[in-house]
């Protein structure tokens, strides 16, 4: 994705998470939404987030849960690479 910001939004599934998600994509941000149970309002948010000018990418994972927050990660880096 070039030179696109990206973040790692936790618990984006909704609430302020989901908010700040869609924030940072009217900006053009890439945006890793996260969700730990139910991916459905995680997609609404993401596709919200194109059609605001960002980019995303649904990701689930349990943030108390190390290995699941580096597929997290790994995730985000694989779509957007590192700076």
């Amino acid at each position: 994705m070039g030179d696109r910001r990206a973040f790692i939004v936790t618990g984006s599934s909704s609430g302020v998470g989901a908010a700040t998600a869609l924030a940072l994509a009217r900006q053009g941000a890439g945006i890793a939404v996260n969700y730990s149970r139910d991916p459905a309002p995680a997609e609404q948010v993401a596709q919200a987030c194109i059609e605001a000018g960002g980019d995303a990418l649904v990701v689930g994972a349990d943030v108390a849960d190390d290995a699941a927050c580096r597929r997290l990660a790994t995730s985000a880096l694989e779509r957007w690479g590192a700076d």
